[in-house]
């Protein structure tokens, strides 16, 4: 599975911080909207972390 966030670098300090693939997030939240029939309305940390799509559009929920 590939990750959806990229650490941020800013010169030679590093960060916390995430940046996380718009489009990949895009994609997932339209595949929600066909799948359940409405948006989804949480940020895209939470989306990243239980939501992904396959190269084929699949979409796939991680359930913990």
């Amino acid at each position: 599975m590939e990750c959806l966030h990229k650490p941020m670098e800013m010169g030679r300090i590093r960060t916390s911080i995430a940046k996380y693939d718009c489009e990949k997030i895009a994609k997932i939240r339209k595949k929600i909207e066909l799948v359940f029939g409405r948006a989804s309305t949480w940020d895209d940390v939470t989306i990243s972390e239980r939501y992904n799509i396959t190269g084929d559009g699949d979409l796939i929920m991680i359930i913990r």
